[in-house]
């Protein structure tokens, strides 16, 4: 299971970089920009989740061209998922660790 790192800040799901979410979907593919992070909430100023986040996420990748997809399952040992500003849905997200086969 990778760990995952989320500069993603205003997602409801982050917990101090850590994702609330035992397991997160990505999708997309031929380059970074292309992927993004489809379990993206945007927060509404308070949280919905229970628990505290985990470096440990399970990943359902669909990225089926990146070179840590297995299955549909993310193989990276560690994975960025992060925004380009604020994001405001979830195509304003990428897995930065995505890397083309």
């Amino acid at each position: 299971m990778p760990n995952l790192s989320c500069s993603v800040y205003n997602c409801t799901h982050n917990d101090s970089k850590l994702c609330n979410r035992h397991t997160i979907d990505v999708s997309g593919g031929a380059t970074k920009e292309n992927t993004c992070c489809s379990s993206f909430i945007e927060s509404s100023g308070t949280s919905n989740c229970s628990g505290s986040g985990s470096p440990e996420t399970n990943i359902a990748c669909k990225a089926h061209d990146c070179t840590y997809n297995e299955d549909c399952s993310c193989h990276a040992d560690h994975v960025d998922v992060c925004s380009c500003g604020s994001a405001c849905n979830c195509y304003e997200t990428e897995c930065h660790t995505y890397s083309k086969r």
